[in-house]
Formats: structure tokens, sequence, C-alpha cells
């Protein structure tokens, strides 16, 4: 198992700034608004659309790190049902935006393919 040094750069950027940053924000917001969050995040509605879509990124993420194909590939299959609830989701909202993130899951995974 060797690390690829590019894929650990951009995973510490891609991942560590917002996780930063999204820490030093939930550390400044009052109880109620931490409940909220809580609540939010916490959702069926939320878990299965953007949870899957960025569980999926991250575990691709890891598998291009170390070079794991199968963890990869694992990865990919999640991004997919994430991007397919959420489409679903979207679409019962706004057909042309429902239309658009297919379109816009294809292109992240073709970048974490290649």
């Amino acid at each position: 198992m060797e690390i690829d040094y590019d894929s650990l750069i951009t995973f510490l950027i891609m991942w560590g700034t917002p996780t930063i940053m999204v820490i030093s924000a939930y550390i400044r917001m009052d109880s109620e608004d931490r409940a909220s969050a809580k609540q939010d995040l916490t959702s069926p509605q939320s878990i299965f659309t953007v949870g899957f879509l960025l569980i999926g990124h991250f575990v691709t993420s890891v598998g291009n790190l170390f070079g794991i194909h199968f963890i990869k590939y694992m990865g990919i299959v999640i991004l997919v049902v994430g991007g397919v609830t959420c489409t679903l989701d979207v679409w019962k909202k706004s057909k042309v935006k429902g239309a658009l993130v297919p379109v816009l899951i294809s292109v992240a995974i073709y970048f974490l393919i290649v």
C-alpha cells in the first residue's frame, strides 16, 4: 500500500479546509442553532442525499490516496446511490435542476476515476 503524494495534498486541502471551517462554525453556534443543525443533519433526507454524496466522495478520495481500487469503486457506488436519491429529491422541486444533478454527479465521478 503506497501513498500517492499528489493525492495526499489534494486530500488534505479538499477535506481538511472544509472540516476546520465547519468545526469552527459549529463551536461559534449557540445551543439552539447546534440542536437545529444536529436535527437537520440526522434527518433521513439529509443522510440519503448529501450524506451519501459526501461519504461516497470521501471513500473514493481515500481509495485514490492509498491506490486501492476496490475502495475507490465502493465509494463510486455510494456516490451513485447518493446522486440518484439527490436527483429524485431535487426533481420534485424543479425539473431543470433535477436534470442538472446527474450531469454534475457524472462529471464528479469522471474526475474521481481519472
